[in-house]
């Protein structure tokens, strides 16, 4: 995000991170923000690759208190296997209960999980 353009701030709400980038990205549309690319914004890293402590330096360099990850699906995961999470010194989790995110029209369009490592 350092290459952004001055004054640019990313807040969006959970349904525009669901219905507009999410949606574009698995469309294969990762350039349809006009001038910036929706990569730029939301970048694609396997978190699961890093501890924590490693991620800010290198890839938030917005809100230290909430970062957005693009998180490639691997193929086994497709098949209906876990994702498997372990780094070289633990291992990120789900916790608690699975949020819902709902479009305008009150319809459920995704799932919203907090990770803890």
């Amino acid at each position: 995000m350092e290459d952004m353009p001055p004054g640019f701030r990313f807040y969006p709400t959970e349904e525009e991170l669901v219905s507009f980038y999410l949606y574009n990205m698995l469309e294969g549309k990762q350039e349809d923000l006009n001038a910036l690319s929706i990569n730029r914004v939301i970048p694609v890293v396997d978190i699961y690759e890093f501890n924590p402590w490693d991620l800010p330096p290198y890839l938030c360099h917005r809100d230290p208190e909430q970062w957005f990850f693009f998180i490639p699906r691997k193929e086994s995961e497709a098949r209906g296997e876990r994702p498997k999470r372990l780094t070289d010194t633990g291992f990120w989790k789900a916790t608690g209960s699975p949020g819902f995110v709902y479009a305008l029209n009150g319809r459920s369009i995704g799932v919203n999980r907090t990770m803890v490592f």
